[in-house]
């Protein structure tokens, strides 16, 4: 019986066939739940994100700050977490829902209240950070009341919206800086009676000995969590956003994160204050 010879080039082509198979199937794995609704969002792929603020490319002095929140460090560490590359979409918080079902973007990270439009209209995500706001102010002769602010000169972070607002409606003059380190240092050197910030980030900020003299403060307003949403009939995406925030999302992490923010914001100040001085 004669043998039969496959010739050395179909064996080739079977082996390849194969390959081409074993690799399909691994990056299906790999690839984020939710991809074949948006195939952008596929490993190596991009993630349009919305933010509600983007820093300027260039800072004065070129100095770099830390931000207001951590919007900006949640949509890295999601697209980190998922594989993909972030294009960061300035979306005003007020148009986000729109944007959302408009297939503008991907999803939004943002902050919301508890009876925020976006949760109406969006598949929300919560990340586990929720602060009210609170202000810095001098301790030799703090305000009494929210109600003192009137008439009285608060410094803001250019991504302090919230805070902006709040002030504007108890009456005050807002002063707008590029970061919570201007703000803060204002306070300081008096040009401002008081700066706005997150409570939870004022608070491991008061605890520091340089700070004694100016953490007065009074109670938090209006609260707001840090959300991601999503479209509301995508599922599959909110389900990947959980799993590319699942190891920073918990009571300790965010502790962490609010430490290192004091810290740095602190250098920060002393920072520009000593430059400052020395001019």
């Amino acid at each position: 019986m004669a043998r039969l010879h496959r010739p050395p080039l179909f064996l080739a082509a079977i082996f390849v066939a194969a390959m081409a198979g074993a690799l399909a199937a691994t990056l299906l794995l790999l690839a984020p739940r939710g991809a074949d609704a948006h195939a952008n969002t596929q490993v190596g792929g991009t993630l349009r994100i919305g933010i509600g603020w983007l820093p300027p490319p260039e800072t004065p002095d070129m100095r770099l700050y830390a931000e207001e929140g951590f919007d900006l460090d949640l949509a890295a560490e999601i697209a980190r977490g998922m594989g993909v590359r972030p294009e960061l979409i300035l979306v005003a918080p007020d148009d986000a829902a729109q944007a959302l079902a408009a297939g503008e973007v991907d999803l939004v990270v943002a902050r919301a209240g508890a009876g925020d439009g976006l949760r109406r209209g969006a598949r929300i995500v919560e990340t586990g950070f929720e602060s009210g706001l609170s202000i810095a102010m001098r301790s030799d002769r703090p305000l009494a009341s929210w109600a003192d602010l009137k008439g009285r000169v608060v410094c803001a972070s250019e991504a302090n919206r919230h805070g902006r607002d709040l002030a504007q409606r108890l009456g005050a003059t807002v002063k707008v800086e590029r970061a919570p380190a201007v703000a803060l240092m204002q306070v300081r050197t008096g040009e401002c009676d008081a700066a706005i910030h997150d409570r939870v980030l004022l608070d491991p900020l008061f605890t520091k000995l340089s700070w004694q003299k100016f953490s007065a403060t009074l109670p938090a307003l209006e609260p707001t969590s840090l959300v991601v949403a999503v479209s509301p009939g995508n599922a599959d995406l909110a389900q990947a956003v959980v799993g590319a925030l699942r190891d920073g999302t918990s009571p300790e992490r965010w502790r962490q994160r609010r430490e290192k923010w004091a810290s740095t914001v602190s250098f920060e100040v002393y920072r520009d204050q000593v430059a400052a001085d020395c001019h």
